[in-house]
């Protein structure tokens, strides 16, 4: 039996690069840099591409989870009766 990926993956992925190990007062911290990279993972069961877009600095986060999406043409569906009138739509 086939079993259908029914989920959307997203990772948000910071750099770490050309910084020391640990910082602070007792080096207990480990630092990354404020910009990284939105990943959307790849879904074969629903026809999604993997899609990746940077980001430069933390509130830029949101903007770049809106562009993967959008380069894979997800929609974001909020209303709860969307699924039942969708149905209603199919049957005739």
């Amino acid at each position: 039996m086939k079993k259908d990926n029914k989920t959307i993956g997203i990772t948000v992925r910071f750099f770490t690069n050309g910084l020391p190990d640990k910082i602070g007062k007792r080096n207990m911290q480990t630092p990354f840099w404020s910009n990284g990279n939105v990943h959307l993972e790849a879904n074969i069961s629903k026809n999604i591409r993997a899609q990746n877009e940077l980001f430069h600095y933390i509130d830029d986060i949101p903007r770049a989870i809106r562009e993967v999406m959008c380069k894979a043409k997800l929609a974001a569906v909020e209303d709860v009766a969307y699924t039942s009138r969708a149905v209603k739509r199919g049957k005739k």
